[in-house]
């Protein structure tokens, strides 16, 4: 996969939602469930930062992130094809290089297409036989996993809590970790799994890792994405459990 050069520029306000009139599948083959990503689109290589993430769940909806913004939609099957259904996505704008591959990827989306899995890869296939995406599992390629172990000075122990949050259709399940002084939140978003640590915050809790700040209020929390500049008005979660 290729690297973005160029740093992304923000621009962005417009929000985009188009028709999402659900069309659930009566039965989702489960090799076909899961996060992948988009390895070449129509026979070229991707930017493989940020990602573009497909997610094909089992109630018949995707989402995903397209490498600027994430989506969400429905899909419908019939035997080895797929049809995806309209895309309701946020229009914010990135470097350029990036939202040319995030067109391509979305408007790769709009068409019937046939699919097969072979072990940990995904090829959709045009009318026409011609492969247009190939994709891999997101839990393949992230199968190296580290432990990492904080020692805390003055923390008798550690507290933790898992919450569940609908971000823009895309599912986000954080963990808070509280030691002593130290403040912690993880969470895996458009396929980036982020470590944020707690900063000064005038109301709620604020935490920053890698290009996110996590902002929770109340029983809700805001994602916004640094990359996107000071304008980006972030996406609300709503939490679920």
């Amino acid at each position: 996969m290729l690297k973005a050069l160029t740093a992304a520029s923000c621009a962005c306000v417009l929000i985009e939602l188009a028709s999402t009139r659900s069309v659930a599948a009566e039965s989702v083959p489960e090799e076909l469930i899961g996060s992948w990503l988009a390895d070449d689109i129509g026979g070229d290589r991707v930017i493989d930062h940020p990602q573009t993430v497909l997610e094909i769940r089992e109630d018949g909806t995707y989402g995903g992130m397209g490498g600027c913004n994430m989506f969400t939609g429905a899909f419908n099957l019939s035997e080895k094809t797929i049809t995806f259904g309209p895309t309701a996505a946020a229009r914010t704008m990135c470097a350029p290089e990036i939202m040319e591959q995030e067109q391509r990827f979305l408007d790769t989306l709009k068409n019937e297409l046939s699919w097969k899995v072979n072990g940990v890869r995904l090829t959709l296939t045009g009318p026409d036989g011609t492969p247009v995406m190939r994709l891999v599992s997101a839990e393949a390629s992230s199968s190296g996993v580290a432990e990492v172990t904080l020692r805390i000075p003055g923390a008798d122990a550690a507290e933790r809590q898992k919450v569940r949050y609908d971000c823009g259709g895309e599912r986000v399940e954080a963990e808070y970790i509280h030691a002593g002084s130290v403040s912690l939140v993880a969470f895996s978003v458009g396929g980036y799994y982020v470590v944020a640590s707690g900063i000064i915050s005038g109301s709620g809790a604020r935490y920053a890792g890698d290009r996110y700040i996590w902002w929770t209020e109340g029983d809700g929390a805001t994602l916004f994405d640094v990359s996107k500049g000071e304008e980006d008005p972030g996406i609300l979660c709503e939490r679920r459990g």
